[in-house]
Formats: C-alpha cells, sequence, structure tokens
C-alpha cells in the first residue's frame, strides 16, 4: 500500500511497507531512487534500532541478547498509519514478539513524513514502552537519482556542505559492513566540496562523516538540480553509492554508525546510542529538499 501526500505541483509517496519513501517529485522530475535491483533494491529504509551492522549480527544489550541483520528490525516488520492529511502521514510501529526476538525490548515507533513546498520533513518518535531502558540508534538511508537531467554524467555532481570538514572519514568493510578505526580517509581536505566519482564507491564502501560539524549537504549538478539534506538533529553524515557505476547518491543521516574496531559486544556502548527511561519520548528531524 503507498499514500501520497503533496504541496501544490510537488509530491512524496510512502510505501507503507517500510514506513519508507518510494518517490520524491518536482515539476514532474522523480529525484528519489527508483530501485533497480542491478544495483541497489532499496530506495530509502529507516534503520532502527543499529544503524549498519553488528558482528556476526549478534549483541548484549543490559544483559539480554540481541541477533539483528543490516540496519535492525523496523524495516522488515509491519507498519500501520496512525494519522494522514493532505500534506503529511504519520507511520507506527510497536514491539512484537517478532521484534523482540531479535531486539527483547518494547518501544513505539513514529515515523511522520511532511511536505510542505519543496521540502520534505522526516521525523522519528521513539518512546519507551517498556520497563527497562530502552538503547537505540536511529537513521534515514535515502538514495537520489544521480544524474537527474539528461545530458549529465555521475560526474557532474557534487556534495557540498555548509562547513569546512577538517577532520577524516570512517568507511565500513565492503564484505562485514565493520568500521576499523585505525582507517581514515581525508577525502575533503579541509574543504566544503566532494567532486562525485564512481571509483570513490568501489574499493571502499560509503563515506562517514562522523560527528560532523556541518549540518546541511546539498548533492546538485551542473544544470542546478538536486537535494538538499539538512540534518541538525543528527551527528553523522553517510555518502554512498553502489559498485558498478551505480545511477544514484545516497546521503544518509544517523544518530549512530556501524559497528566500529575499538567497541566490544556491549549495546549500550556503542558510538552514538541513545538510551530512554521507561515511558520517555525522543525525536529525531531531517529535512530533504528538491532543488
Amino acid at each position: 500500500m503507498k499514500i501520497k501526500i503533496t504541496s501544490k505541483e510537488n509530491s512524496a509517496v510512502l510505501n507503507l511497507n517500510g514506513a519508507q519513501l518510494s518517490s520524491l517529485k518536482k515539476n514532474d522530475t522523480e529525484y528519489l531512487w527508483q530501485a533497480d535491483e542491478k544495483y541497489w533494491a532499496g530506495q530509502a529504509p529507516v534503520c532502527f534500532p543499529i544503524v549498519g551492522v553488528l558482528p556476526d549480527g549478534k549483541a548484549t544489550a543490559f544483559g539480554k541478547d540481541c541477533f539483528m541483520k543490516r540496519h535492525g528490525v523496523a524495516r522488515i516488520h509491519p507498519f500501520e498509519i496512525f494519522e494522514q492529511h493532505k500534506n503529511s502521514v504519520t507511520f507506527i510501529q510497536k514491539s512484537s514478539d517478532d521484534t523482540r526476538a531479535q531486539f527483547p525490548f518494547d518501544y513505539e515507533l513514529k515515523i511522520k513524513y511532511t511536505i510542505v513546498g519543496d521540502t520534505v520533513t522526516n521525523e522519528y518518535i521513539i518512546t519507551n514502552t517498556g520497563k527497562d531502558k530502552l538503547p537505540f540508534v536511529i537513521g534515514g538511508h535515502p538514495a537520489f537519482n544521480c544524474p537527474l537531467s539528461e545530458g549529465e554524467s555521475f560526474e557532474d555532481y557534487k556534495v557540498i556542505f555548509d562547513k569546512p570538514i577538517n577532520e577524516p572519514c570512517f568507511r565500513p568493510d565492503h564484505e562485514t559492513g565493520l568500521v576499523d578505526v585505525e582507517k581514515t580517509y581525508d577525502v575533503m581536505h579541509g574543504g566544503d566540496t566532494l567532486e562525485m566519482r564512481h571509483n570513490l564507491f568501489e574499493e571502499n564502501d560509503a563515506l562517514i562523516f562522523y560527528n560532523c560539524k556541518a549540518k546541511s549537504a546539498t548533492l546538485a549538478g551542473k544544470k542546478g538540480k538536486g537535494i538538499k539534506i539538512d540534518f541538525q538533529d543528527m551527528n553523522n553524515l553517510l555518502i554512498w553509492s553502489a559498485v558498478g557505476n551505480a545511477p544514484f547518491v545516497a546521503l544518509e543521516p544517523w544518530t549512530g554508525v556501524s559497528n566500529c574496531s575499538d567497541e566490544d559486544d556491549i549495546f549500550e556502548n556503542k558510538r552514538g546510542m541513545t538510551i530512554l527511561e521507561s515511558d520517555e519520548t525522543a525525536s529525531f528531524k531531517f529535512k530533504i529538499t528538491m532543488i
């Protein structure tokens, strides 16, 4: 089931399966990646309560065993529509026997999308509905068509941050998805602009801008079309494209990162963890603007 929300001539289509974006259009231009399995069958999965992977898919959280595949449990379990209006829709997922078999905690996850003008706000609202502390990280994984316009190539695009990036980034291993913190990559050299090129993603996986001081990044081509991501609530931004010259770029705001080499298997000790007491709620937003 898909739900369309609109703002004048602009629209976003949301898929009840995974409570994720499946289309973003402005003036009939499709901005969102359309899930070509040749490169990547995903589009914009929501990652909760992990982003990336755990070593061997396992961890211990406050003494409880967790068994989760890449990006956690939310994206592979059912959502319902909580609230719907012309320009917004809110989905809800509550913990179940199925989620607790992998992540043994009680939670309520609401995902709200609101389109106003050219901008879609993504909001994640997490409530601890159990008696025990709830540890989690959360993140978005939206991918965007690149190029967007005829006569352009992937290499015509740049990602421009709102501040210079002075710190080297992490990169997860292609095969394991784990991050070796002893290996860092200075791709920005103190600048604010990253030129897109396919070979940037062939030897290594995503670029992880950890504890990113910038809070806005714009992917734009030579004809001016593109995507701006504002991620004030998120500490990290990932930039990724699939191997094999995939015609998309993912801009991923995350509160945490994939498991790192200097971390143990204690879930609550991992980078970026939010821990909610019983009945506490936290929310995180980021915005996607079509240019």
